[in-house]
């Protein structure tokens, strides 16, 4: 009776740390690393120069995402309980019965790679060119998507009003200007 209680509280205890741990990494507003799609108001919904059946997969890979990364959220305390349950079980000797409940972190294994492969078809997607701004109805021409790849390669600055500047690859130091404040600063040296 001692040993159970004692497990439970074992296992409430780390649940608490993961979620303390956890919860503030997945909540916290962390700016976006790579520049905004759109320069001119510096958002990130485009519509993209894909092919229309790319929206799809696009759409799908959105669901695949979500549902892995659902089921791994959800089963992780079923894991944790489960391997509780199976240390419990070999603390009282009798680790061929506590098989099962040890291998249990096997189980999220399957619902990861979901997440990963939903997240790998919005990653592909995202690697066309942008059309359309929904938010300030910019409009860019059609473009390659190797040469808008080669493009997203280049060096990312931001000025001191906050504003990012993509600077192309260059073997020697340009200075660039920003379009919202007008300094002008060096570009770092590439190569």
């Amino acid at each position: 009776m001692f040993a159970q209680a004692l497990l439970t509280k074992l296992a409430e205890e780390l649940l608490k740390l993961l979620v303390g741990w956890l919860a503030p990494r997945v909540l916290r507003s962390v700016p976006h690393p790579a520049p905004p799609d759109c320069p001119r108001c510096g958002g990130y919904g485009v519509a993209r120069w894909a092919p229309r059946w790319a929206t799809a997969v696009f759409v799908l890979s959105l669901l695949t995402f979500a549902g892995g990364f659902t089921v791994t959220l959800l089963g992780l305390p079923l894991v944790v309980l489960l391997a509780a349950v199976g240390a419990r079980t070999v603390w009282q000797g009798d680790p061929a019965a506590a098989l099962p409940d040890l291998a249990a972190p096997l189980g999220l294994a399957v619902p990861g790679l979901v997440t990963l492969a939903g997240a790998a078809g919005m990653a592909w997607f995202h690697s066309h060119p942008p059309r359309l701004c929904r938010r300030c109805h910019a409009r860019w021409p059609r473009r390659d998507r190797a040469e808008y790849l080669r493009a997203l390669r280049s060096v990312v600055v931001t000025c001191r009003c906050g504003q990012r500047l993509r600077v192309p690859h260059a073997t020697t130091a340009t200075r660039v200007r920003c379009p919202r404040c007008g300094a002008e600063r060096a570009a770092p040296r590439v190569g």
